[in-house]
């Protein structure tokens, strides 16, 4: 396993053998939330607590750019979006602002969303993606009053709000993002639950209870037909989204902040049935219990149920994880505000203990 980050160095333990990381500047002085690849995947654009959103080139782990509006330095951003064809950026605001971008850099326009944002998310119908949902905590501000929870969808141009759902928001939605064919939304809840809505009328469709303690990410295989969720209670779970079954559980002895399924999953050539999955205990709790974090990003096997190997590096919980597009490495991002890029050696594609 090769390994390239940003800040300082140190030993990589890989899935194979330790290899040699290079080191980048910094990308984040804060806590790095989120981590987006561009569809072609050349490109990752990253965010972070201290408001910096950041253009990388994955082959070389150049940054290339950032994305800021003009003027003052916006608070956290929590989420971070691109579109399929590469042409524009969305960012979630904490400070309640939904900032367009065009992927070279200018800002387009800016929604005043209101209330604390959390995530966003381009709608997934190629070649016409006008519309984001987002989701928001609630927030109580002398020019705008008590804006409440709320999932809602918005169109992008010419900017207008397309559906709010808060009157039916039974808690506050950590993620919303859409599913398949752009027909449902699916949220998940610190209350354990996810909870798929109509796109259209904003109707609840479907309750889960899928988790003990909350729910910190879901994702999807490419086609929304298959969502993998992790929570606090230190198990990740696979869910068929046709019929909205659990079909595999998967117990580890931290609790979670992301997972993601391997993109090769379905691969005719080179099928890889993995999941990548990984968070940590917060510093206080290491502080109380005096274990060690177990801040390891982990490799499972989707079928099996085992775990693969584990990667070490970051030195506090990782908040947020992804797949290269070709499936031959994964980026990571931990609450220390490093950024890792994991390259898999040739030993991943060819021994028979990674099949």
């Amino acid at each position: 396993l090769k390994s390239t980050w940003f800040w300082a160095s140190a030993t990589l333990v890989g899935l194979s053998k330790p290899q040699d990381a290079s080191v980048l500047p910094a990308l984040s002085r804060a806590a790095a939330q989120l981590i987006k690849f561009n569809y072609d995947g050349d490109f990752f654009i990253t965010c972070g607590k201290d408001g910096e959103v950041n253009l990388v080139r994955t082959e070389t782990c150049e940054r290339v750019g950032t994305y800021a509006p003009p003027g003052e330095k916006s608070g956290a951003v929590f989420a971070v979006d691109v579109t399929m064809d590469s042409t524009y950026v969305v960012t979630a605001n904490a400070d309640g602002k939904l900032c367009f971008y065009t992927f070279q850099g200018e800002q387009h326009h800016t929604i005043n969303h209101g209330g604390v944002l959390k995530y966003v998310e381009w709608n997934l119908k190629p070649g016409e993606q006008n519309m984001v949902c987002t989701c928001n905590d609630k927030f109580k501000s002398q020019s705008e009053g008590l804006v409440p929870n709320r999932i809602m969808i918005w169109q992008f141009d010419p900017p207008k709000r397309i559906l709010s759902i808060d009157d039916q928001l039974p808690m506050k939605a950590t993620k919303v993002k859409w599913g398949a064919f752009d027909e449902t939304l699916v949220s998940i809840f610190e209350e354990g639950t996810v909870i798929i809505w109509d796109s259209v009328d904003g109707k609840q469709l479907q309750l889960i209870q899928a988790h003990q303690m909350a729910i910190t990410s879901m994702n999807f295989t490419e086609d929304r037909m298959l969502m993998a969720t992790c929570s606090k209670d230190g198990s990740a779970k696979l869910w068929t989204m046709d019929d909205y079954a659990c079909i595999k559980e998967f117990k580890t002895d931290r609790p979670l902040n992301d997972v993601a399924i391997s993109p090769l999953y379905c691969s005719e050539t080179t099928q890889k049935m993995h999941l990548l999955m990984g968070g940590g205990q917060d510093a206080k709790d290491v502080a109380v219990s005096g274990a060690s974090g177990a801040f390891e990003a982990l490799l499972w096997h989707m079928v099996y149920e085992e775990e693969i190997g584990s990667v070490k590096g970051h030195i506090g919980p990782l908040n947020t994880m992804a797949w290269f597009r070709d499936g031959a490495g994964f980026v990571t991002g931990g609450e220390d505000g490093y950024v890792r890029v994991h390259h898999f050696d040739k030993d991943y594609f060819t021994a028979k203990k990674y099949e």
